[in-house]
């Protein structure tokens, strides 16, 4: 018995989404780069889970783990910047310009974030770039 050409389509099918389902996966636990500094203006906190960074100011001066530093990690595990006012404080907004190896200055791709959390990356590969993320706290 000579299988369908339906069957046939069918089974080309289903291994064509296991091969992508593959791919993704091995995708998910490839290495991404960011290089990244962070700067605070005005009185709070940047800081992600990992504690690679901890970068701290109090409106006058910034103290803590606040880079340069080429940060690598899996799609499923970013390093989620997270911005925390100090009190009498409020967390305004991030800023972002990624500057390249030869000096050129450019804004972030894609949508800035609008809420306490902050997350890029420069994808498989480490591109020289260095992004200046800054978090902007202003007075209540």
């Amino acid at each position: 018995m000579r299988p369908t050409r339906e069957l046939l389509i069918a089974l080309l099918l289903i291994a064509s989404c296991h091969e992508e389902e593959e791919e993704e996966e091995r995708d998910q636990l490839r290495e991404n780069y960011w290089r990244v500094q962070i700067v605070v203006a005005g009185a709070g906190t940047v800081q992600t889970s990992s504690e690679v960074f901890d970068c701290v100011a109090d409106g006058r001066a910034q103290v803590g783990m606040c880079g340069p530093t080429l940060v690598t990690f899996d799609e499923l595990h970013p390093p989620l910047l997270r911005a925390t006012a100090a009190p009498g404080w409020r967390f305004v907004r991030w800023e972002s310009q990624v500057r390249s190896p030869f000096g050129f200055v450019r804004s972030r791709v894609g949508p800035m974030p609008d809420g306490m959390f902050y997350v890029d990356g420069f994808g498989y590969s480490d591109t020289g770039e260095l992004e200046t993320v800054r978090a902007v706290f202003s007075k209540r």
